[in-house]
């Protein structure tokens, strides 16, 4: 056995002084196991060129993680799962994310509201509403422009006797002339109060805008105010005083008293400024009712609306971020989370890997060689497990180094020409490299 082996070494030097240039390898020579005749080895790397080693890859690899820390609700999928593209992998508790929805949706409803009320313009029942509390402001005014006259002091001083009256009939007890008296004058304010709102009514008929300045007015307002103290007097005296009629004959005597003090002193000016104010309030509002809505009124609640419904889609849009969707076809290749954990935004919980399609990628291309290797070069590699050549070419050069023990390298990208039977992500290879550029 030893002769055989002297032989072939003498052999192999001999072939090596007569090569011209670059040595052809040898297949190494190996006896079986019995000792009989020699079998071929298993190949080897081809001998000369630039070499590198390498690894079989995906040709893309993802890694998913969530944009926000939040207790993990559901995983549906583990490692060597195939997943298609658009499929839900897992879910974030999104109980908060909801809420935030549902109150964005009621802003937007409250927005759509208003602007329908702006586009809508007002009511009927509005602007009759608008319209007679201008005329109660202009009554109001106008009194304030003109001393009263001696009927409204002389029914204001009539007002003030009765509520003394009733005071005292409060405090001394009612008699049956009393309630007489009381029911009598109660049937005669009644009388006089139907009188004055037939002429009230004929007054509006005639002058809607300009009943508030008509005698017609006053004269309804005072029968009311006196209608209301006979039935009071009549009320008082129809059964017995209590602490609560005591204090409310008080009152109705300080109010009359009040009402005369008002006729029959000067007007303020501040009283006639105020009464302006609110008449000027009213003829606005009024005016606004009749005129519909303003061009910068439609324009603001259109802004909230757009405001409102742009929060809406932006908490909506946020809702993506509670779910990890695969984005192709692929296969888990690793789950680094479970349900009822916190993920923290940012850090991978699964990765996803296209095994259909691998390539080759190299480990330890010494920067002195990758000066000589261009995209497109036609290199062999070597498959190990498979004991298979399969020829390919370069697709990609890393712009940026690594290093490898101490040497600097750079990653080389290689798309095989076919997919020999077999092959795996991980497998180890050799690469020789072809013709490339000129150092």
């Amino acid at each position: 056995m030893r002769a055989i082996f002297r032989i072939a070494w003498i052999a192999a030097l001999a072939l090596t002084a007569c090569a011209p240039n670059t040595p052809q390898p040898l297949p190494t020579i190996a006896l079986d196991s019995a000792g009989g005749a020699p079998r071929a080895a298993t190949p080897q790397r081809p001998a000369g060129g630039i070499a590198a080693s390498g690894v079989v890859a995906p040709a893309q690899e993802v890694r998913l993680g969530f944009m926000v820390s939040e207790r993990i609700k559901t995983i549906s999928a583990s490692a060597g799962d195939a997943v298609k593209a658009g499929q839900v992998l897992a879910e974030l508790d999104d109980t908060e994310q909801q809420g935030q929805i549902r109150q964005a949706e009621t802003a937007v409803a409250v927005a759509q509201a208003a602007y329908d009320l702006v586009a809508a313009g007002p009511t009927f029942e509005q602007i009759l509403q608008a319209e007679a509390a201008f005329i109660t402001a202009r009554a109001a005014y106008s009194r304030t422009l003109a001393p009263a006259a001696p009927a409204e002091i002389g029914a204001a001083s009539a007002a003030l006797v009765a509520a003394n009256a009733r005071y005292k009939q409060v405090t001394d007890g009612p008699t049956i002339g009393d309630t007489a008296a009381a029911a009598a004058a109660l049937r005669t304010a009644e009388a006089v109060l139907r009188q004055a709102q037939g002429a009230y009514d004929r007054a509006f008929a005639r002058n809607p805008a300009g009943i508030g300045a008509d005698p017609a007015a006053l004269g309804l307002e005072k029968a009311t105010n006196d209608y209301s103290i006979a039935q009071a007097a009549y009320d008082a005296v129809a059964g017995s005083a209590n602490a609560a009629e005591l204090s409310a004959a008080k009152q109705q005597v300080a109010a009359a008293s009040a009402q005369l003090d008002r006729l029959i002193r000067p007007v303020a000016v501040w009283d006639r400024e105020q009464a302006q104010a609110n008449l000027a309030a009213a003829q606005s509002r009024l005016d606004d009712l009749r005129a519909g809505a303003r061009p910068e009124q439609r324009r603001v609640v259109e802004a909230q609306l757009e405001a409102a419904t742009a929060a809406l889609a932006g908490q909506k849009g946020r809702l993506q971020r509670y779910a990890l969707i695969a984005p192709m076809n692929a296969v888990v290749v690793r789950r680094a989370a479970q349900p009822g954990e916190i993920a923290v935004a940012g850090t991978p919980v699964l990765v996803l890997a296209d095994l259909e399609r691998l390539r080759v990628e190299t480990t330890d291309l010494s920067e002195r060689d990758a000066p000589n290797v261009a995209v497109g070069q036609a290199v062999t590699v070597f498959i190990k497990a498979l004991n298979q050549s399969v020829p390919g070419r370069v697709s990609g050069i890393a712009p940026l180094a690594d290093t490898l023990g101490g040497d600097v390298v750079y990653k080389t990208t290689i798309e095989l020409d076919n997919r020999p039977a077999g092959l795996r992500a991980g497998m180890t290879v050799d690469v020789q490299f072809g013709a490339g550029r000129t150092p």
